[in-house]
C-alpha cells in the first residue's frame, strides 16, 4: 500500500468539527424563534458553476433558526506549508509549518473569540485573530493533546496521546491532569480512548469501556445506545451530546437517547454546523449528502469537486460546506451548489494536500478567484535495485494522488501514465502541485523482480522537489524492485 493509499484508509474514521460558541440547551430544540439581525450574506466567489436542481427541501431550514455569527476568517492546514488565512483577499500563510513536522500530525481548533489553537507533538500554541502567536504548552516529542475542546481562552479540555493517555485541562495558566486511563474501569484492561465531547452538563468521555460524564469533580459511567464497546464517537450541536455508533446516530434526551435519521453512507466522516447541517461523503464518490441534524425526510446531493476521495470537511455558521479533496478544496452552499473551487497549486500557498479545515464565526465574505496552477514535465530514469544501476525499459508507469488498494491509478484528470524507455528515462506531463505517488509495474518475469524484491512506489511533492516556475522538475534516478526491508548501510 502507498502512503497516500494509507491515508485512504485512515479516512474511515469519525471527523468531529464545530463552528464556535452557540446558546446551550439541555432539552430537544424549541420552536423556530425570530433570528436576531444576522450578518451580511457571504458572497458567492468570483469563478461562476453551473446551475444545478435545486432539491425538493432545504436541509438546513429546517432547524430552528438561530443568531448569524459574523464573518471570520477560513484557516486551511496544508501539507509542506503550513496555515493559510482566507479572510477577503488574497490568501496568505499565517503559521508556516515546522521543519521536519508533518502536517497530520497537527490538529486545529477555533476558540469562541476567534483565535485558533494547533496542537503538535511540540506542544500547544495559540493564533490570535491579530496575528499573534503565543505558546500555552511546550512539550518535545509528546505526547500531543487531541481533541482540543476550546470554551475559552482559560477553559479547554483535550486528551493525551499516549497509550496511557489521560483527560487535561487548561485554566489559562497551566495543564492539569483530570483523569487517568485505568480510571475508566470495565471490560478492556487495554482500555483504548475514543472521543471527547464538552457541554453545560460536563465532560464526556467515550472509551472502550463505555461512555463516562465528569461533573463538578465527580465521573459517572452513562448508558450510552447499543452498550459499552469500541467506536462510540462524540461530538456537540447547540448544547446538545450527540453520539454516533457505527450507522447509527443519537441525541441525548433527557437520561435517555433518541435516534437521529442522518445520511447513511460507507464512509464515517460527518461535519456538523451549529446552522443545522450535516454533511456526509461517501467511499467512491467526492459529492456529499447534506441533511437537517435533527429534523427527518430531507437528504440533498451536492456537486462533484475534482479529486478521488473527499479528505476533510467543515460547516461555517453561515450554513457552507468547506471541503478538501486530495485534489481541491471547495465552498459548496446548503443546497449542494459549488460557490468556489480551487484545484492544489490556483491559490497561493495551497501547494500541498489539505489536512485540515477551521473556520471562525460565519467564514470569509469573499472568496477569492483561483488563479492557473503551474506545472512541470515530471522526467526522471528507472533502474533495479539488484541491477545495480541497469536500466529498467518497458516499465509501465503511473502518477495520481491516491492510487486505489490495488496500487493502480483510476483513470481522471490527474493522473498521468507513461512507459519507461530502453534507457530507463520516462516523461510525465503537466503535473501540477499536489502530493503524488509514483507506482512502477516493471514487465512481467523481470528476474530482478523475483521474490522479495517488489517494491516499486515513490512518492513526489512538487513544491518541495521541483524548482519553482521552472518548466522540468527531474527526478534522477529512481531505483525499483527493493526488498521489503533495506539491509543496513555499510
Amino acid at each position: 500500500m502507498t502512503g497516500r493509499s494509507a491515508r485512504a484508509a485512515q479516512a474511515l474514521v469519525w471527523l468531529v468539527f464545530g463552528c464556535g460558541s452557540q446558546p446551550v440547551e439541555t432539552r430537544p430544540p424549541p420552536p423556530p424563534v425570530s433570528a436576531a439581525p444576522s450578518a451580511p450574506a457571504p458572497a458567492p466567489a468570483a469563478s461562476v458553476f453551473p446551475p444545478i436542481e435545486r432539491p425538493s427541501c432545504r436541509p438546513a431550514s429546517l432547524e430552528p433558526a438561530i443568531a448569524a455569527p459574523a464573518p471570520g476568517p477560513a484557516y486551511v492546514l496544508v501539507e509542506h506549508v503550513g496555515v493559510l488565512r482566507l479572510d477577503g483577499g488574497e490568501p496568505t500563510t499565517v503559521w508556516p509549518l515546522p521543519k521536519g513536522t508533518d502536517a497530520n500530525t497537527i490538529e486545529m481548533a477555533v476558540g469562541p473569540n476567534g483565535a485558533l489553537w494547533l496542537s503538535s507533538y511540540d506542544g500547544v500554541v495559540v493564533l490570535a485573530p491579530d496575528g499573534s502567536v503565543r505558546r500555552v504548552r511546550e512539550a518535545k516529542g509528546g505526547p500531543r493533546y487531541e481533541q482540543l475542546q476550546v470554551r475559552a481562552d482559560d477553559d479547554v479540555w483535550a486528551v493525551t496521546s499516549d497509550i496511557e493517555w489521560q483527560v487535561v485541562h487548561y485554566d489559562g495558566k497551566r495543564w492539569t491532569p483530570v483523569r487517568a486511563r485505568k480510571q475508566f474501569p470495565g471490560k478492556y484492561d487495554d482500555n483504548k480512548f475514543d472521543s471527547l465531547a464538552v457541554n453545560d452538563e460536563g465532560v464526556w468521555v467515550s472509551s472502550w469501556n463505555g461512555l463516562w460524564r465528569g461533573q463538578g469533580g465527580k465521573w459517572q459511567q452513562i448508558d450510552a445506545p447499543g452498550g459499552p464497546g469500541p467506536g462510540l464517537m462524540l461530538w456537540t450541536y447547540r448544547g446538545h451530546l450527540l453520539v454516533g455508533a457505527f450507522e447509527r446516530r443519537y441525541v441525548r434526551d433527557g437520561a435517555g437517547w433518541r435516534e437521529l435519521a442522518w445520511p447513511r453512507t460507507n464512509i464515517l466522516t460527518r461535519a456538523v454546523g451549529e446552522v443545522g447541517l450535516v454533511a456526509a461523503p461517501d467511499m467512491g464518490h467526492t459529492k456529499l449528502m447534506l441533511a437537517p441534524v435533527f429534523a427527518a425526510g430531507c437528504t440533498g446531493v451536492s456537486e462533484p469537486v475534482p479529486g478521488t476521495w473527499v479528505t476533510e470537511l467543515t460547516v461555517d455558521g453561515s450554513g457552507r460546506v468547506w471541503m478538501a479533496t486530495d485534489a481541491a478544496l471547495a465552498v459548496i452552499d446548503g443546497d449542494g451548489r459549488k460557490l468556489a473551487e480551487w484545484t492544489l497549486g490556483a491559490l497561493p500557498g495551497l501547494a500541498g494536500s489539505v489536512e485540515q479545515i477551521a473556520v471562525v464565526g460565519a467564514g470569509p465574505s469573499r472568496l477569492p478567484a483561483p488563479r492557473k496552477p503551474h506545472t512541470w514535465e515530471v522526467v526522471g530514469r528507472l533502474t533495479t535495485y539488484k541491477g545495480r544501476g541497469e536500466p529498467l525499459a518497458n516499465a509501465a508507469i503511473e502518477l495520481c494522488p491516491s492510487p486505489a488498494h490495488d496500487d493502480r491509478c483510476p483513470p481522471g484528470p490527474f493522473t498521468r501514465t507513461a512507459k519507461s524507455a530502453a534507457d530507463g528515462t520516462f516523461r510525465l506531463p503537466e503535473v501540477a502541485y499536489g502530493d503524488f505517488s509514483i507506482v512502477v509495474r516493471p514487465p512481467a518475469g523481470l528476474e530482478d523482480c523475483d521474490g522479495p524484491f517488489t517494491v516499486n512506489s515513490h512518492w513526489l511533492a512538487p513544491v518541495t522537489d521541483c524548482p519553482a516556475d521552472q518548466p522540468r522538475c527531474d527526478m534522477g534516478t529512481l531505483i525499483n524492485c527493493r526488498p521489503f526491508e533495506m539491509p543496513p548501510p555499510h
